[in-house]
C-alpha cells in the first residue's frame, strides 16, 4: 500500500506500507478491539477475513488506486493498494 500526501503549506508525505505487515492476525485483533471501542461490532475473525480479502485484491489488482483526491487549494491525497 502506498500513501502520498502533498500539501501546499506543509510537508509532503510518502508512506509505503507493506501489505504483509499491515494485514496480519495481530493487526486484525488490534483493529477489532479499536472498532468495538468506537461502537462498531467486529470480531477478530471477521477482521482476519477482511484482511485476507485485501491481500487477494492486491494480488489480483496490484496497481489499484483506492483514493485520489485533489482539493481546490492544491492539497493532494493518493492511496494505492
Amino acid at each position: 500500500m502506498l500513501i502520498k500526501v502533498r500539501s501546499t503549506d506543509g510537508p509532503n508525505l510518502t508512506i509505503p506500507l507493506p501489505t504483509g505487515l499491515f494485514c496480519n492476525r495481530l493487526t486484525a485483533g488490534i483493529a477489532a478491539k479499536a472498532m468495538v471501542q468506537n461502537g462498531v461490532n467486529a470480531t477478530p475473525e471477521q477482521m482476519v477475513r477482511f484482511f485476507k480479502a485485501v491481500r487477494q485484491c492486491k494480488r489480483r489488482h496490484p496497481d489499484w488506486v483506492m483514493v485520489e483526491v485533489e482539493s481546490a487549494d492544491g492539497d493532494y491525497v493518493y492511496v494505492k493498494l
